[in-house]
Protein backbone atom coordinates (compact mmCIF):
# COMPACT_ATOMS: atom_id res chain seq x y z
CA UNK A 1 0.00 0.00 0.00
CA UNK A 2 0.99 4.11 -0.78
CA UNK A 3 0.17 6.76 0.21
CA UNK A 4 -1.67 7.37 -2.28
CA UNK A 5 -4.09 4.61 -1.85
CA UNK A 6 -5.44 6.11 1.62
CA UNK A 7 -8.86 7.00 1.83
CA UNK A 8 -10.47 8.71 4.56
CA UNK A 9 -12.52 5.28 5.76
CA UNK A 10 -8.97 4.12 6.72
CA UNK A 11 -8.13 7.42 8.81
CA UNK A 12 -11.68 6.87 10.41
CA UNK A 13 -11.04 3.66 11.55
CA UNK A 14 -7.47 4.59 12.38
CA UNK A 15 -8.90 7.13 14.91
CA UNK A 16 -11.65 4.78 16.39
CA UNK A 17 -10.10 1.26 15.75
CA UNK A 18 -6.66 0.06 14.53
CA UNK A 19 -7.93 -3.48 13.86
CA UNK A 20 -10.84 -3.08 12.23
CA UNK A 21 -8.49 -0.66 9.63
CA UNK A 22 -6.36 -3.88 9.17
CA UNK A 23 -9.39 -6.12 8.34
CA UNK A 24 -10.73 -3.29 5.99
CA UNK A 25 -7.27 -2.94 4.15
CA UNK A 26 -6.98 -6.59 4.32
CA UNK A 27 -10.69 -6.78 2.46
CA UNK A 28 -12.07 -8.92 5.30
CA UNK A 29 -15.40 -7.33 5.27
CA UNK A 30 -17.81 -8.30 7.99
CA UNK A 31 -22.06 -7.80 8.23
CA UNK A 32 -22.42 -4.84 6.59
CA UNK A 33 -26.19 -5.32 6.51
CA UNK A 34 -26.28 -4.05 9.54
CA UNK A 35 -29.26 -1.73 11.26
CA UNK A 36 -26.21 1.02 11.67
CA UNK A 37 -24.98 0.97 8.41
CA UNK A 38 -28.58 0.85 6.56
CA UNK A 39 -29.57 4.24 8.71
CA UNK A 40 -26.15 5.96 7.40
CA UNK A 41 -26.79 4.97 4.40
CA UNK A 42 -30.50 6.39 4.04
CA UNK A 43 -29.47 9.45 6.22
CA UNK A 44 -26.37 10.00 2.89
CA UNK A 45 -29.29 9.10 0.69
CA UNK A 46 -31.93 11.13 1.57
CA UNK A 47 -30.90 14.08 3.52
CA UNK A 48 -29.50 17.18 1.69
CA UNK A 49 -31.09 16.31 -1.58
CA UNK A 50 -30.19 19.22 -3.88
CA UNK A 51 -26.82 18.69 -3.36
CA UNK A 52 -24.66 16.93 -5.86
CA UNK A 53 -23.54 14.17 -3.50
CA UNK A 54 -19.86 12.11 -3.79
CA UNK A 55 -17.67 14.47 -4.98
CA UNK A 56 -14.44 12.28 -6.07
CA UNK A 57 -10.87 13.40 -6.42
CA UNK A 58 -8.34 10.50 -6.93
CA UNK A 59 -8.94 8.69 -3.77
CA UNK A 60 -11.28 11.37 -1.63
CA UNK A 61 -14.78 11.04 -2.07
CA UNK A 62 -16.76 13.91 0.36
CA UNK A 63 -20.71 13.58 0.54
CA UNK A 64 -20.76 17.24 -1.27
CA UNK A 65 -19.58 20.89 -1.61
CA UNK A 66 -20.24 24.25 -1.78
CA UNK A 67 -18.32 27.14 -3.23
CA UNK A 68 -18.66 30.93 -2.25
CA UNK A 69 -15.94 33.22 -0.84
CA UNK A 70 -14.47 29.94 0.24
CA UNK A 71 -15.19 26.23 -0.55
CA UNK A 72 -16.68 24.23 2.17
CA UNK A 73 -16.74 20.29 2.10
CA UNK A 74 -19.71 18.08 3.97
CA UNK A 75 -19.56 15.11 5.29
CA UNK A 76 -22.81 13.44 6.37
CA UNK A 77 -22.69 11.42 9.46
CA UNK A 78 -25.77 8.94 11.06
CA UNK A 79 -24.67 10.17 15.05
CA UNK A 80 -22.28 12.92 16.61
CA UNK A 81 -21.60 9.92 19.34
CA UNK A 82 -18.15 9.38 18.11
CA UNK A 83 -16.97 11.84 16.56
CA UNK A 84 -13.51 11.04 16.31
CA UNK A 85 -13.10 9.11 13.30
CA UNK A 86 -15.54 11.73 11.36
CA UNK A 87 -13.32 14.34 12.13
CA UNK A 88 -10.33 13.17 10.86
CA UNK A 89 -11.68 11.62 8.27
CA UNK A 90 -12.48 15.57 7.03
CA UNK A 91 -9.14 16.54 8.11
CA UNK A 92 -7.54 13.90 5.62
CA UNK A 93 -10.16 15.34 2.65
CA UNK A 94 -8.87 19.03 3.71
CA UNK A 95 -5.15 18.16 4.25
CA UNK A 96 -5.25 16.50 0.45
CA UNK A 97 -7.12 19.66 -0.78
CA UNK A 98 -4.89 21.97 0.85
CA UNK A 99 -2.51 22.04 -2.29
CA UNK A 100 -5.02 22.49 -4.38
CA UNK A 101 -6.82 25.23 -2.36
CA UNK A 102 -5.94 27.18 0.41
CA UNK A 103 -9.61 28.52 1.92
CA UNK A 104 -10.81 25.72 2.21
CA UNK A 105 -12.63 24.35 5.43
CA UNK A 106 -14.72 21.31 6.42
CA UNK A 107 -18.69 20.68 7.96
CA UNK A 108 -20.14 18.08 9.54
CA UNK A 109 -23.23 17.24 9.12
CA UNK A 110 -25.97 15.34 11.36
CA UNK A 111 -29.14 15.70 10.09
CA UNK A 112 -30.48 13.07 12.59
CA UNK A 113 -29.68 15.50 15.39
CA UNK A 114 -29.82 18.87 13.59
CA UNK A 115 -26.60 19.51 14.52
CA UNK A 116 -23.01 20.76 12.73
CA UNK A 117 -19.87 20.85 13.34
CA UNK A 118 -16.93 23.65 11.45
CA UNK A 119 -13.86 21.91 11.00
CA UNK A 120 -10.53 23.84 10.21
CA UNK A 121 -7.33 22.24 9.22
CA UNK A 122 -4.39 23.49 11.62
CA UNK A 123 -0.49 23.52 11.40
CA UNK A 124 -0.86 21.16 14.26
CA UNK A 125 -3.41 18.73 13.01
CA UNK A 126 -1.49 18.51 9.92
CA UNK A 127 1.66 17.43 11.30
CA UNK A 128 -1.31 15.06 13.05
CA UNK A 129 -2.20 13.67 10.04
CA UNK A 130 0.76 13.04 8.48
CA UNK A 131 1.71 10.65 11.68
CA UNK A 132 -1.75 9.13 11.53
CA UNK A 133 -1.07 8.49 7.15
CA UNK A 134 2.83 7.21 8.55
CA UNK A 135 0.23 4.78 10.77
CA UNK A 136 -1.82 3.73 8.63
CA UNK A 137 0.99 2.57 6.74
CA UNK A 138 2.59 0.49 9.01
CA UNK A 139 -0.87 -1.33 10.05
CA UNK A 140 -1.36 -2.48 6.29
CA UNK A 141 2.34 -4.19 6.87
CA UNK A 142 1.23 -6.31 9.71
CA UNK A 143 0.86 -9.33 8.89
CA UNK A 144 -1.73 -10.54 12.07
CA UNK A 145 -4.11 -7.71 13.17
CA UNK A 146 -3.07 -5.45 16.25
CA UNK A 147 -4.76 -7.00 19.51
CA UNK A 148 -8.71 -6.44 20.03
CA UNK A 149 -9.24 -3.92 22.43
CA UNK A 150 -12.71 -3.70 24.03
CA UNK A 151 -14.05 -0.53 24.26
CA UNK A 152 -17.34 1.41 24.96
CA UNK A 153 -18.61 1.45 21.16
CA UNK A 154 -17.42 -2.30 20.69
CA UNK A 155 -20.71 -4.41 20.50
CA UNK A 156 -22.49 -2.42 17.60
CA UNK A 157 -18.94 -3.20 15.47
CA UNK A 158 -19.91 -5.86 12.67
CA UNK A 159 -16.20 -7.48 13.86
CA UNK A 160 -17.35 -7.74 17.36
CA UNK A 161 -17.81 -11.66 17.17
CA UNK A 162 -14.58 -11.82 15.05
CA UNK A 163 -12.65 -10.05 17.97
CA UNK A 164 -14.22 -10.66 21.31
CA UNK A 165 -15.37 -13.94 20.90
Amino acid sequence: MNKEDITGVMVQYYMVCKRELWFYIKQINMNYNNDDISIGRFLHENSYKRENKEIRIDNIVFDFVKKGDELVIFEIKKSSKLTIGARYQLYFYLYNLRLLKSDVKGVLLYPKERKKEEIILTDEIIEEMDNIINGILEVSNLMTPPPAKNKPFCKGCSFYELCMV
